[in-house]
């Protein structure tokens, strides 16, 4: 029996985890999960909820993660699931971008991979009022951290069998922060004279996304872009129902739903499931799982293509434990 931490916030995560579990279950992987709730209320007490997951996580090295919902403004970096991957030291977030057979496409077949540094940036939220009405933000970008993301970048592109990589960024403007994360990136490239090597200001890396995605393959860039990015690269795959995330450090991984909000469904029964699905069938490859996880797939892809059981947003009036149901059916077809 394999063993994974399972991280749940409040809200719609409480309805879509159940139909999903039962999902795994049905396609034969034996998963002992560990399952920490994170639901928060206006007042907290956030840190109380976070230590005993943090400790999971570590302790199985993989889980399986719902977005983590927090009052706004919470906190000193106003995010759980930043703060989670901080106190992790989850350098790398990884962004498969790949299109689903059966869910609605400008660009079907595309496989893309973004991976984007985790730790520094914007996101380290230092801010402060200079005066009154004028505040700062500081943008921390160091070599070593630059160095670290770059090397797992062009060893996940060898591992993957990938051809290209395209780093992200602004050095036009940011001259020395952005600059030194491009040289950095620079010498690493050089030692990977296999790999076709480009650079990419990220304003026109959007427009070539949207004109023409198939010209990526692996795309590296800082904390804010691929915050950006990566959603805008969803959207070309499908939306929620495509998108996932994966958090890696040096001994852990997390699994993540980037979506899951959906305050207005609470109560509905009326849920998408897949944005806890895909990554959690990605999740089954990692740990072995490997015919539960191809079954899943499959069953998901028949579901999508034959389109009568599909939630709200994909068109139809189906319930979260209806499609659930109709994923289940379709494991041994």
């Amino acid at each position: 029996m394999k063993t994974a931490a399972l991280i749940v916030s409040g809200g719609i995560a409480q309805e879509i985890t159940p139909p999903v579990l039962r999902i795994i279950e049905a396609a034969g992987a034996d998963i002992d999960w560990d399952r920490h709730d994170i639901i928060v209320g206006p007042e907290g007490p956030i840190d109380g909820m976070l230590e005993p997951a943090i400790s999971a996580v570590r302790e199985h090295g993989v889980a399986l993660k719902t977005k983590l919902i927090a009052p706004n403004g919470w906190g000193p970096r106003g995010s759980l699931n930043v703060t989670l991957r901080q106190r992790l030291d989850q350098y790398a977030g990884v962004y498969v971008i790949k299109s689903i057979a059966g869910l609605s496409s400008r660009f079907p077949e595309l496989d893309l991979v973004l991976i984007r540094e985790n730790t520094e940036d914007i996101y380290k939220s230092i801010e402060h009022e200079v005066v009154d009405g004028v505040v700062e933000s500081i943008k921390i970008v160091t070599e070593k951290a630059s160095e670290r993301i770059a090397r797992f970048a062009f060893f996940t592109a060898k591992y993957l069998g990938r051809k290209k990589v395209t780093f992200i960024h602004k050095a036009n403007i940011m001259k020395m922060s952005d600059g030194l994360f491009m040289n950095t990136v620079r010498r690493v490239a050089a030692e990977h004279p296999e790999f076709d090597y480009e650079e990419t200001i990220v304003d026109a890396a959007c427009m070539k996304l949207v004109l023409n995605p198939y010209q990526f393959d692996v795309m590296l860039m800082g904390n804010l872009y691929g915050a950006i990015l990566s959603n805008l690269c969803n959207g070309l795959t499908g939306g929620i129902s495509s998108s996932m995330g994966i958090h890696i450090g040096d001994d852990t991984r997390i699994y993540e739903s980037t979506h899951g909000d959906a305050a207005h469904l609470v109560g509905t029964g009326l849920a998408n499931p897949l944005p806890l699905l895909i990554p959690a069938i990605d999740m089954l490859r990692w740990i072995k799982e490997t015919e539960a996880a191809d079954a899943i797939h499959s069953a998901l892809e028949a579901v999508l293509e034959q389109g009568s059981v599909l939630t709200q947003d994909l068109g139809g009036t189906a319930t979260t434990e209806e499609v659930a149901d109709a994923i289940i059916r379709n494991l041994d077809t």
